[in-house]
């Protein structure tokens, strides 16, 4: 039946096409959140936008969340941790629609992104969010904040996509032959790292690390060979040791200030690409930094709970040390059994 299989074989390069440019486009998405954060730190003082004297949207959707989920508002500080989260979980969710729509109708990218960038200003902030209630209605700001916005919107649009390209083509360069459906592997380790990396930053890297000097991973001529090296793994359980000691010492910043969050992203990134198995590195990446930035703020609340209830933070903070290296010694050790099993079939598949 040569139509069906022509028919079926065309349905699953759609499918993992869709599944790399949702990829691409989240991590896009979050780095292009980044770039447009750091260039209305720097044009604030140029536009001095206004019409709204309460907080920004973002925060008052992190507080509602906050409301809806525990029952309880966030202090002022919490509030500006969570409207930068709900910044870049949002930058993150329209990268990867942005990217899986880019597969299959490729005018969305026209203007270099920066028609994406006009949709999402129009879209988001002079449609939705004054909808939900989270700000006023468009005629009540003035000319200069609509610019600001939009001209912050036009930043990231052409940074996602910019990034967008660059990672489709190296997706596209990668092995072929190789096409197959997204396992529940491909999702679940990365999470489970990820959630691991919202508890300790350096811990699940450090695990990982350790585990591919000793088998490889399968990471030898990739970006992350470094990983491979007995001394990176080292200086990251170094590091993670000393962040078991920090996490305990009064006056830390808490773990869902931007600071904490990006090292945390960045750590369930690099975890789970480099315990991905071949061809699903960028996939893991973006799972994994979503995941870190979920447990983050997971593990923070229940730590916060927990503490109150038992009188004393140092209890919790000990079984979180060990709930957080055990499940990523653990999560290490099922990469390297899978890794070696991997090399095994080659192996027999190349003898036979």
């Amino acid at each position: 039946m040569p139509v069906t299989h022509r028919t079926a074989t065309s349905a699953v390069n759609t499918f993992i096409n869709l599944e790399r440019g949702a990829a691409a486009g989240a991590v896009s998405g979050l780095a292009a959140s980044a770039v447009m954060n750091g260039f209305q730190s720097l044009v604030t003082p140029l536009f001095q936008p206004s019409g709204s004297a309460g907080p920004p949207a973002t925060e008052l959707a992190a507080d509602s969340m906050s409301l809806r989920v525990v029952g309880k508002r966030l202090g002022k500080e919490d509030r500006q941790a969570g409207g930068t989260a709900v910044h870049y979980v949002v930058g993150t969710m329209t990268g990867a629609l942005y990217g899986a729509l880019a597969e299959v109708r490729p005018g969305v990218t026209r203007w270099h992104g920066f028609a994406l960038g006009l949709a999402a200003a129009t879209l988001v902030d002079q449609i939705a969010v004054p909808l939900s209630g989270l700000a006023k209605p468009p005629w009540r700001y003035t000319l200069r904040t609509h610019f600001y916005g939009y001209a912050s919107h036009l930043v990231f649009g052409l940074a996602t996509e910019s990034l967008r390209k660059f990672l489709r083509a190296r997706f596209d360069g990668g092995p072929q032959g190789k096409i197959d459906t997204i396992t529940l592997e491909d999702v679940l380790v990365p999470v489970l790292l990820g959630l691991a990396n919202g508890q300790r930053t350096f811990t699940p890297p450090a695990a990982i690390t350790i585990a591919a000097a000793g088998s490889g991973l399968g990471l030898k001529g990739t970006p992350l060979a470094l990983l491979n090296s007995k001394w990176t793994g080292a200086l990251l359980g170094a590091a993670a040791i000393g962040e078991y000691v920090a996490d305990k010492q009064p006056g830390i910043p808490a773990r869902i200030s931007a600071p904490g969050l990006t090292g945390r992203a960045l750590g369930g990134a690099l975890s789970g690409a480099a315990a991905a198995r071949p061809g699903r590195a960028w996939l893991s990446a973006g799972i994994g930094a979503a995941a870190a930035l979920g447990g983050g703020y997971i593990s923070y609340r229940l730590r916060m709970r927990l503490s109150r209830a038992l009188g004393s933070d140092r209890p919790v903070a000990f079984a979180e040390d060990a709930l957080s290296l055990l499940g990523s010694a653990a999560l290490a050790a099922y990469a390297a059994m899978r890794q070696a099993q991997r090399e095994a079939t080659d192996v027999a598949k190349r003898a036979a």
